[in-house]
């Protein structure tokens, strides 16, 4: 007998990136989509609430929409909307006589639970969804594009917010007037980017010694002069979803000679790791582009460590797109480069000394020849 099977990706669209990614549906509301194999036939089906379905049918690329009504069990739908829907999978699945689904990572548990109460088997396949999220597709590129486009320009106002900042005698910087702190350039980073349509659910970085030692501290206090400032920017589209990611470094004032040094260095590697990521490539050659070239410049890895003098504790760089990290990673033993796959490149040197420098670029691979570069901003230190 040909066994009947399905695939099944379920939760809240606009919550699980995975769920969005295969139905471009964003919603409020659990919903389920399955792919059905019933004796050889293959079927698709988007299991969504009531109120909900009509939209659904007009947008998402599937041969069926129902709701949890139309596939109640015998002892009718939970109240709970999460419960109701589990409750409706599992009863769809079983008037199909459905023994096998095949599901993702991302899978609530309570699906899988009632799941297997109508007797049916769970399996999980921990690439399911990944391959195809890595792959972008023409639309995702350039929603990436457009997302690396507004993140540019709020961090160009952010740095020239810096570097055009008056010093006063102690050496702090004031902008109309006021204090210019970490806290105050994060609120100006959010709210340029609201403006734009953009949202910064993770926040943002604006750091600068002590805090700029450690490469994912988000800053605190008043800026000074002199100090190197490293702002990362990574929000997401409130309408398409897709993140952007930037990085750049700024000095307000002449940079220090060491500064300068540890700029150059982290330009060069990140030059270098760009050239080094085309499909096929693994991740640690791109990782190691980044470390051969420090090395060059007197500089070391060090993973996780927080020093006095200037070290690159972490990966090169990641995936992105519906999330700001994704696979893969580009580290050590983090796989192999597909076809039109976006990536950040994000070198960085880390010194307790000296302070902190990072610059990020997006990237896309392209068959047959070099990445594209999505940003277009310098990457030096001074932005008057």
């Amino acid at each position: 007998m040909t066994p009947r099977t399905a695939t099944l990706l379920a939760g809240i669209p606009a919550e699980n990136p995975s769920l969005f990614h295969r139905v471009r549906f964003s919603v409020g509301d659990p919903a389920a989509w399955l792919a059905l194999n019933i004796e050889g036939q293959q079927s698709s089906w988007f299991i969504v609430r009531d109120i909900e379905a009509a939209r659904a049918r007009e947008s998402v690329q599937v041969d069926h929409v129902g709701s949890p009504a139309d596939f109640a069990p015998a002892s009718g739908l939970s109240g709970d909307r999460a419960t109701a829907t589990a409750q409706a999978v599992a009863e769809f699945l079983r008037q199909r006589q459905v023994s096998v689904v095949t599901t993702d990572r991302t899978l609530p548990y309570i699906y899988a639970w009632h799941i297997q109460q109508a007797g049916i088997t769970v399996e999980y396949a921990p690439e399911l969804g990944v391959t195809e999220r890595r792959t972008k597709d023409a639309q995702e590129l350039e929603w990436l594009a457009a997302a690396q486009q507004a993140t540019e320009a709020t961090m160009l106002m952010a740095l020239q917010t810096v570097a055009r900042a008056t010093a006063k005698a102690d050496g702090h910087l004031q902008h109309a007037g006021e204090p210019l702190t970490s806290e105050r350039l994060r609120s100006m980073i959010s709210a340029d980017l609201l403006n734009r349509g953009y949202s910064t659910p993770h926040g943002s970085i604006v750091a600068s010694l002590p805090d700029s030692a450690d490469c994912h501290a988000r800053g605190s206090g008043v800026l000074k002069t002199g100090q190197s400032v490293i702002v990362d920017i990574f929000p997401q589209s409130n309408t398409t979803h897709y993140c952007g990611d930037c990085t750049r470094t700024v000095v307000h004032g002449t940079p220090a000679d060491g500064l300068l040094a540890m700029n150059a260095a982290v330009v060069e590697a990140k030059t270098a790791a760009i050239a080094a990521a085309t499909v096929g490539a693994t991740a640690d050659a791109v990782h190691s582009a980044t470390k051969e070239t420090l090395a060059q410049h007197g500089f070391r890895f060090a993973r996780g460590e927080i020093s006095d003098d200037p070290v690159m504790p972490h990966g090169t760089g990641h995936g992105i797109g519906l999330e700001i990290h994704e696979p893969i990673l580009l580290d050590d033993n983090g796989g192999t480069l597909l076809e039109n796959e976006v990536l950040t490149i994000e070198p960085g040197l880390y010194s307790r000394r000296l302070g902190g420098m990072r610059v990020e670029d997006m990237i896309v691979t392209q068959a047959g020849g070099p990445p594209l570069n999505f940003n277009q901003l310098p990457m030096g230190l001074n932005w008057a």
